[in-house]
């Protein structure tokens, strides 16, 4: 079993000087008053999806810009946007921006993120960006982080089928996640690795998900998770 270690690491600002770094602040405030110009245009009766993605746009480039608190009142603002809306996509993108933020609710947002991209059939590749964040915030030894890896693959193979890039990606970063959890280096050992921590078994890696989660938000819960179920259930009924 071949392993594809995926490397996560990478600043910011890529340039090596400080012409370069000016350089990017400039294009980064140029693309800010773009932004700006556009929310401020729009009108009363503007779809709330434009407005949102808009406060989205803003709150990546002042994470970019380092200017973590702006970034989070922008994604707060789209995320109580999107939840009167159940536009729960961008709900997760703005906890994403919120995660970003490194603001002091940062891991609480990070579980939003997660609960709502699990909950909801969102673009895949959202909802393994929001996993893999659990798993880069997790110690190497520790059991989260090979759920989290596990709970991408599901994801995928779910939504996406065996065959997609995106599946193959995330068997990569579970067999990752196996090395550096136990010294993983084959496939009788990755296939014990995965029954002796049971990640062969749904109900039980998304209960252990479910629990981890709970850490990450510590009762700070923004959303009504029981009327959300409540709602869902009624609409898988009907």
């Amino acid at each position: 079993m071949g392993f594809k270690y995926l490397n996560k690491e990478q600043d910011i600002f890529d340039g090596d000087d400080g012409e370069d770094v000016y350089a990017n602040e400039e294009q980064l405030q140029a693309r800010l008053a773009y932004f700006e110009a556009q929310l401020a245009g729009l009108s009363e009766n503007a779809p709330t999806e434009d407005r949102i993605k808009n406060l989205l746009e803003i709150g990546r480039i002042q994470v970019e810009r380092y200017k973590g608190a702006d970034a989070w009142e922008k994604a707060f603002t789209a995320f109580t946007l999107a939840q009167d809306d159940e536009l729960w996509e961008l709900a997760v993108e703005a906890c994403d921006v919120m995660f970003l933020s490194e603001g002091p609710d940062a891991l609480v947002a990070l579980g939003h993120a997660l609960w709502l991209g699990i909950t909801f059939p969102i673009d895949p590749e959202i909802t393994v960006a929001m996993l893999q964040h659990l798993v880069e915030e997790s110690p190497e030894e520790a059991d989260t982080r090979a759920v989290a890896a596990t709970v991408a693959h599901y994801i995928t193979s779910m939504r996406c089928g065996e065959e997609d890039d995106l599946t193959f990606f995330t068997s990569q970063m579970l067999a990752s996640v196996a090395d550096k959890h136990s010294h993983v280096t084959d496939q009788s050992t990755f296939d014990l690795w995965r029954r002796t921590l049971e990640l062969d078994k749904p109900d039980v890696f998304l209960k252990k998900l479910s629990g981890a989660i709970d850490q990450l938000i510590e009762g700070k819960w923004w959303i009504d998770k029981d009327k959300i179920r409540t709602k869902l259930d009624n609409e898988n009924q009907n």
